[in-house]
């Protein structure tokens, strides 16, 4: 039984609420800044590599921070790690919202908010696992997955409404006003003790945080367009983090504490179940990026519209993550999943079947609705059964392990699909042109050439078009945007095809149940 399932009310569910406003502040923070950079880079007097640097560095503190955080947790005390997460990133978001400057806002966001965050986020999951049991941890895994999505989903709404009628400093506000309920609630978690004479790995963290750092920020420097060192910072961060697998057995053999036990690997929930939600974290992290992009600059719509447009998605991932303990009566974890990555790649193909330049923002809503379903279902119960492969002893580590995996992938995501997008973009202009004989004489691989120094213009600001030629090169632009979709709707069906082929292996109960 877990050690509140007799309670009723708000006790029993006061963990649940603790952890999912926790969750809902982390996630939202990214999505409602990137529908704000204009604004930000006009009031800090900055620019847009400035704003888009900080929100990459956010990214790279969590992946670096959260698996050391996570350990901190049994030599500390989970309690101390969570509220000291909460303290910190309260001061970040505070100071950001305060900033004049983008170092302070680098400062308060990027760093602060990122600390805070990575202490914050494998706690959460921590508390959940060891608070609940039964239907109630299937139902607490469900929320907390779900509320995490909406969190992102509803975040350009929220940004958009705040930056066009008030101050996107409003954005970083309001997680003050969380931040100080959450605080107000931590009363009701309760401490549990630290592991007896375990010793922090100082070089594991060191290893491990610079795998992440280096493997983030390699992926997040992927440019189709130009000349990069992508690849060998990948390179140097899959090395390290192999470096720093020998190192934790070579530890473990030696009886010492490692940062994470590798004998985790050896269940197959826990292994199988992180496998699969890489890859459907990358598809969130791709309709989060393209939607947002093509309704503002194709369709010509408002950071509001665009978030209303994400409602469908919102609502149905929230309510299917809260139903999704009810298939369990029907079917197991495992087919319940199975069940739920099929739904997704449902909807990503209606949003394929509907993408066309005259489609209105009601067209999305039947994609994005059973995309959400999709999701919803896989969240009720994706992060209990690869958390139950974990020992007690394990929690800590294996929380850790999982959010990090969850925000590499929601880096990864963003990163491939955007070249995607961008190689569709270059290839479409040039079909149209080169279909259209509006330039008989140039061979297709020249215009190619042409459109990629275009593009790359564009990106950079420097691009001046003669007004008289702005309506026709709108409109072989947003033709070549739409084929740019498709292709990366195709993309994300083949990645939703891998994850359903991998989900094979899952176990059919939870692993403590086997």
């Amino acid at each position: 039984m877990g050690e509140v399932s007799s309670e009723k009310g708000f006790s029993k569910w006061s963990v649940l609420i603790i952890t999912s406003l926790s969750i809902f502040i982390i996630v939202i923070d990214t999505t409602m800044m990137n529908v704000s950079i204009s604004a930000l880079v006009a009031d800090l007097d900055t620019t847009v590599n400035g704003v888009q640097g900080a929100i990459t560095l956010y990214a790279v503190v969590i992946a670096a921070l959260t698996l050391s955080a996570a350990k901190l947790a049994d030599i500390w005390g989970i309690k101390r790690v969570f509220v000291g997460g909460v303290a910190i990133y309260g001061i970040g978001t505070t100071m950001a919202a305060m900033s004049i400057n983008l170092p302070m806002l680098v400062l308060g966001w990027s760093i602060l908010e990122g600390v805070g965050a990575a202490m914050m986020m494998p706690t959460t999951i921590n508390y959940i696992t060891r608070t609940y049991s039964g239907k109630d941890k299937v139902l607490a895994f469900g929320l907390w997955g779900g509320i995490g999505g909406a969190g992102a989903a509803f975040g350009p709404i929220v940004g958009g409404f705040f930056t066009s009628y008030y101050t996107w400093r409003l954005g970083f506000l309001m997680e003050v006003v969380i931040v100080l309920v959450i605080v107000a609630l931590q009363k009701y978690l309760r401490e549990y003790p630290p592991v007896e004479g375990m010793r922090f790995d100082i070089l594991g963290a060191l290893l491990s945080g610079s795998a992440m750092v280096f493997s983030t920020l390699g992926v997040l420097m992927i440019d189709p367009l130009g000349q990069t060192p992508a690849g060998a910072v990948i390179g140097l961060g899959v090395g390290l983090f192999v470096l720093f697998l020998l190192y934790e057995r070579r530890r473990m053999r030696a009886g010492k504490d490692p940062l994470i036990d590798l004998n985790l690997f050896k269940s197959r929930a826990f292994t199988i179940g992180n496998l699969v939600s890489l890859f459907f974290q990358m598809t969130l992290a791709g309709v989060m990026f393209t939607i947002p992009v093509y309704v503002q600059l194709v369709m010509r719509y408002s950071a509001i519209a665009t978030g209303i447009t994400l409602m469908p998605l919102s609502i149905s991932m929230f309510i299917f993550s809260l139903l999704g303990n009810k298939l369990l009566k029907v079917m197991t974890p495992k087919r319940a999943i199975q069940l739920g990555i099929v739904l997704t790649m449902l909807g990503i193909f209606l949003l394929w079947r509907n993408m066309a330049l005259d489609m209105s923002l009601l067209d999305f809503a039947p994609g994005l609705t059973f995309y959400g379903i999709g999701l919803g279902i896989i969240f009720s119960q994706i992060t209990d059964l690869s958390m139950s492969g974990a020992k007690p002893s394990q929690y800590s580590e294996a929380s850790g392990f999982f959010n990090s995996q969850k925000q590499y992938a929601y880096s990864l995501g963003t990163a491939l699909i955007g070249i995607i997008l961008v190689l569709g973009l270059i290839g479409g202009i040039t079909n149209t042109i080169y279909e259209s004989g509006i330039a008989p004489d140039i061979p297709k691989e020249v215009i190619k050439d042409r459109v990629i120094e275009w593009v790359k213009m564009i990106k950079q600001g420097d691009l001046q078009i003669p007004p008289e030629y702005v309506p026709i090169v709108d409109k072989i632009t947003d033709l070549a945007a739409v084929d740019a979709m498709k292709a990366v709707m195709i993309f994300m069906i083949i990645v939703l095809v891998i994850g359903l082929i991998i989900s094979i292996w899952l176990p059919s109960v939870h692993a403590k149940k086997q």
